[in-house]
């Protein structure tokens, strides 16, 4: 093969489906052929210009899997490969769309353990076209894999529903483990088993979520969103109870307290990415709980805060940007093992040159996971 085509962004409000010369593969290298790309709904807010820091023309798309169709010599040396030994043509993996880090800026020398604040790492996805040869997302049917690759095998027989579902399981696996600390759980501080939570958004980050949280033993799941079909599929991920966004706030907190003594949830984790679930977040968690925030990865606004409200409830709030690469392999464990049905939060698969349409579809009635197939 010697061309690819892939969908490029060009400025925020348009993109066009491109060709691309398809350059041999350096010794370092390998050339993955996608089998499937979920769309994200940050890839949409990104479109729609809510991402400051996205720089375009770039092809978009980080939750793909794919097959090892060329892979350079010294491939196996440069990449992280994990899962059995070597990488080779054939192998089915899931790429994490962070690279390694560089090593030798500031966040990599005073803080490793945060490898996602490395300002010299790249990500599939956000790289812009200018950088050859330009294949470097998902919207497309080759991706060119570079040498700082973190690579991870899909377990044998993984169907594509499930493998593709990757990304997000990452996402939500951060989440949840973003709850635990700091605090003791046995001592009331922090999450725990039996530890009761509230989900905000049951997108397909806040499925991910559910499916986290009942894997670890939360003793209570509530799911909160305004579409009742996402509302449905929380239930079979494992929600307890599920709460109407559209119905008024008091309604809603009295319901929620009610099934938490009174008190209100120990965690809740917004994955709406809505600002006002954010706000809202604020006024369901217990006082000494926890807060995580995981849906704004874009942009999409502001929204009032009472700093009073933070300071009267002891609350710790934290951000959860992503998640460290290595955090694939435990995502690939749980969509092996949870008897939950993620495969069907995938609910629409389109051709590649239908991903205006599948844009569309993302957060509309009736619609979990769109996925691309090229």
């Amino acid at each position: 093969m010697d061309k690819a085509h892939a969908w490029v962004i060009l400025e925020p409000g348009k993109m066009e489906l491109q060709e691309f010369a398809i350059p041999g593969i350096p010794e370092d290298g390998a050339l993955l052929k996608v089998e499937a790309s979920g769309v994200c709904g940050t890839d949409k807010h990104m479109f729609l210009g809510h991402m400051q820091t996205a720089s375009f023309p770039l092809v978009a798309g980080h939750e793909f899997i794919g097959t090892i169709v060329e892979i350079g010599k010294s491939a196996n040396d440069k990449m992280i490969v994990v899962g059995e030994k070597p990488l080779k043509e054939g192998d089915r993996v899931s790429i994490a769309p962070s690279s390694t880090t560089c090593g030798h800026c500031w966040y990599c020398q005073h803080m490793p353990q945060r490898p996602l604040f490395c300002p010299n790492r790249m990500a599939y996805g956000f790289i812009p076209t200018k950088t050859p040869p330009g294949l470097f997302g998902g919207y497309a049917d080759y991706v060119f894999l570079h040498s700082r690759t973190w690579a991870f095998k899909l377990p044998d027989g993984m169907s594509m529903e499930r493998a593709v579902q990757t990304e997000p399981m990452a996402t939500g696996l951060r989440a949840v483990e973003r709850a635990y600390s700091p605090g003791e759980a046995f001592m009331g501080h922090g999450y725990g088993v039996g530890s009761s939570a509230m989900v905000l958004g049951t997108g397909p980050i806040g499925l991910m979520v559910i499916v986290a949280l009942r894997a670890s033993g939360a003793g209570l799941i509530i799911a909160q969103d305004l579409v009742h079909s996402r509302l449905d599929m929380a239930k079979r991920m494992g929600a307890d109870i599920t709460v109407d966004g559209k119905l008024p706030l008091e309604q809603r907190l009295r319901h929620v307290q009610d099934a938490t003594d009174g008190m209100g949830p120990d965690v809740v984790i917004e994955a709406a990415g809505v600002p006002i679930a954010f706000q809202e977040s604020l006024t369901f968690v217990r006082r000494g709980g926890k807060l995580i925030e995981v849906g704004h990865f874009t942009d999409p606004g502001t929204t009032e805060i009472h700093p009073w409200l933070i300071c009267f409830k002891d609350v710790d709030i934290h951000g959860s940007w992503a998640y460290p690469a290595i955090i694939f392999k435990d995502a690939l464990s749980l969509l092996s093992t949870t008897p939950m049905p993620v495969e069907q939060i995938v609910t629409h698969k389109l051709p590649l040159e239908d991903l205006p349409k599948a844009m569309e579809l993302v957060g509309n009635e009736g619609v979990g996971k769109v996925v691309i197939q090229p």
